[in-house]
Formats: structure tokens, sequence, C-alpha cells
């Protein structure tokens, strides 16, 4: 039996679920690096966090909840974030921890990472 080689198995493998079969390749040949999914999305929300000195430490708190949740589920939908294991935090969860504007922000961030 011959193994296949899928872009589906590739992702699996390297762990990235948005990256395309040419990136896989272009990894394989050593022209670029291609990150794992749990570091891409460790050095977005680390990036977030640098741009936003501001953060209080329950905020930094249910940021890397976020990000566990999202390198552990691979996705995340806005009422994810009013519910568990988010109002552990707060009981209104990202609405009582985040002002609107930067609710915004994080929706933002999450889409990227997520969709």
């Amino acid at each position: 039996e011959h193994p296949h080689i899928t872009e589906d198995l590739l992702r699996q493998v390297y762990k990235n679920r948005k990256a395309c079969f040419i990136q896989f390749i272009l990894h394989i040949l050593g022209i670029k690096t291609l990150k794992s999914f749990p570091e891409t999305v460790s050095e977005a929300f680390d990036q977030f966090i640098g741009q936003h000195t501001h953060l209080s430490s329950r905020q930094l708190e249910f940021l890397n909840l976020l990000k566990g949740f999202i390198i552990e589920r691979e996705k995340v939908e806005k009422k994810d974030l009013i519910n568990a294991p988010f109002t552990v935090i707060h009981p209104q969860g990202i609405r009582g921890v985040f002002s609107p504007a930067e609710i915004n922000e994080i929706l933002q961030l999450t889409e990227q990472l997520a969709a």
C-alpha cells in the first residue's frame, strides 16, 4: 500500500491547520520555516500583549486562558468568551474584564488566528 500525502495529513503532522501545500514544500526544502499552530498563536498573543502595556493582571490572566483555549480547540466563537472557562475569571466573562473597544481588538485577534 502506498501512503498518500495530503494537505490534511501535512497539517496534522506539522500542527498547522491553516498552512497550504506550497508552505509545506518550502518548509521541507528548508527555504522557509513553518511555525506550528501553537507557536503562531503564542507569538500573536505575545505581540498583542506587547502592544497593550496597560493590561491588568486579571486581563493578562484572561488572555493567557484564551490563548490556551485557542491552542487546544483551534477555534473560538464570540459566545465562548462569556461562558466557562472564562467565567472563572469574571462571572460575565470577557465583558467583565475588558472595555467594548478592547473586546473588539481581542475579537479581531481571535478571528485572525482561529477563523
